[in-house]
């Protein structure tokens, strides 16, 4: 019959009829709709995935941060000076005075760390470690008042003065470490937790008969560390600096202090020398006080400051916000096409639009699989131009019209080259994103115009 409905899109005629024609629009927006809602499911699976390759990495890391070394934060010299004291206490509602065992901490007056560490690269399967070793130079020295004196006196008769090192993680001393401390050499042993939370000590006991009444002490050290991750400093000096150097070509400054941004502080493409000079004004704990005061040694742990010695890994991170754009992608796609097929009286099925859908959601586990072995950028690339291939070909053999299905594999290569600068922008995505977004709007409004929707050119 003329006014007969048809729903098929195969090789049959497309009804001409202004009602008729209505219906088989609706019905092919539907059809449209429902499609991008199933692609959806693929879109959360590959980003799940995505999580899960990176969480694997972060396994791979782990596992040789744990057998090699971890970030490395280094703590002190200082010295811990044990001794009898009288102390008032409250016992069964009374006040009495009972001898106690006390311990003071006194940091030192000067610290200087002078260090150029080489980075390694490990391999846990396809994932890569960046690991970390190189000698550091220790100097300083010990300046006491006459209170930390008269401490340190008594101490020689009721407990024992102690030099003490630490370090998150003692995987990463490679030999003996000694230090020399009022021209005397002392073998530093591992000696329990250190002042600074999340710290192992070193320590050696020292002699101090021959110390004499407020004396300076100095002290220096050499130790080859070797770690992952990062490096850090405490300054727990009364003035502390320290001087860094590495190959590291993506070095990122962490902490409490960021280095000097002066002359000598430069950094270039082989690698980055930097400097970091912090008093003990800029730092919240004094340079002596006794063990019961357990705070000052969160705010040392605070204190710390240094550099990421880390690969860059934020392929994972930047396919993530890739497949955020999936959405987007598929709508705009599929919009196209359907315009396309409006515009030109063609006639696709819905099975060739929910196959263009699935090639552009592979191209997101594309780019997941090759940023593992060849990095973003270049991956990237790769799963563009093999997409935009694929879905320009295809349109040819849909369309039967060459130019056209150029000017749509032209559209998606522009946009693919859009999102990719987007990802890259920090400051800037937002704006960026909502301007493209209002002109590919503009676009589809002008397409709009094209189109019979009631059966009657607009």
């Amino acid at each position: 019959m003329e006014n007969e409905k048809l729903f098929n899109f195969g090789n049959q005629e497309v009804p001409t009829e202004g009602k008729a024609k209505t219906k088989n629009l609706k019905f092919k927006i539907a059809a449209i709709v429902v499609i991008i809602l199933l692609l959806l499911i693929p879109k959360f699976m590959i980003q799940d995935l995505i999580k899960e390759r990176e969480r694997t990495s972060k396994d791979a890391m782990s596992e040789v941060y744990e057998k090699w070394g971890g970030g490395q934060v280094l703590v002190g010299p200082t010295l811990s000076i044990q001794c009898k004291e009288i102390r008032q206490e409250i016992i069964d509602n009374k006040q009495k005075s009972i001898m106690k065992n006390v311990t003071y901490h006194l940091l030192p007056n000067t610290l200087s760390f002078n260090g150029e560490v080489n980075t390694e690269s490990k391999h846990r399967g396809i994932y890569k470690i960046v690991t970390f070793k190189g000698p550091i130079e220790v100097k300083g020295k010990f300046t006491f008042t006459e209170e930390e004196w008269n401490k340190m006196s008594k101490s020689a008769f009721n407990g024992k003065v102690k030099i003490n090192f630490g370090l998150s993680d003692l995987k990463g001393i490679c030999e003996e470490t000694k230090i020399t401390l009022g021209g005397k050499v002392y073998t530093l042993e591992p000696d329990g937790n250190g002042i600074c939370s999340g710290t192992s000590q070193l320590s050696a006991v020292i002699d101090t008969q021959e110390w004499t009444e407020l004396q300076e002490i100095p002290f220096s050290m050499n130790i080859t560390l070797r770690g992952s991750q990062s490096l850090q400093f405490t300054p727990v000096g009364k003035s502390t600096t320290v001087h860094l150097s590495s190959d590291c070509q993506t070095p990122s400054f962490c902490g409490n202090f960021l280095p000097d941004d002066s002359s000598d502080s430069t950094i270039a493409g082989g690698g980055f020398s930097r400097k970091w000079e912090v008093s003990y004004l800029n730092r919240n704990y004094p340079q002596f006080y006794d063990e019961s005061m357990e705070s000052y040694n969160y705010e040392i742990s605070k204190s710390a400051f240094g550099v990421n010695l880390l690969v860059p890994v934020g392929h994972y991170q930047k396919s993530l916000r890739c497949v955020k754009y999936a959405i987007l992608f598929i709508v705009l796609t599929l919009a196209v096409f359907f315009f396309i097929e409006m515009i030109h009286k063609k006639n696709i099925h819905p099975v060739q639009y929910a196959l263009v859908g699935l090639a552009l959601t592979l191209f997101y586990s594309l780019l997941l699989s090759f940023s593992e072995h060849i990095g973003f950028t270049p991956a990237y690339i790769v799963s563009t131009l093999m997409t935009v291939s694929l879905l320009t070909i295809y349109t040819t053999a849909v369309l039967k019209i060459k130019k056209t299905a150029f000017y749509i594999g032209g559209a998606l290569l522009l946009l693919y080259v859009y999102i990719f600068v987007l990802i890259q922008m920090e400051s800037y995505a937002l704006l960026a994103g909502s301007l493209g977004l209002f002109a590919i709007l503009a676009f589809f409004m002008y397409l709009s115009q094209k189109i019979e929707w009631n059966g009657e050119k607009q």
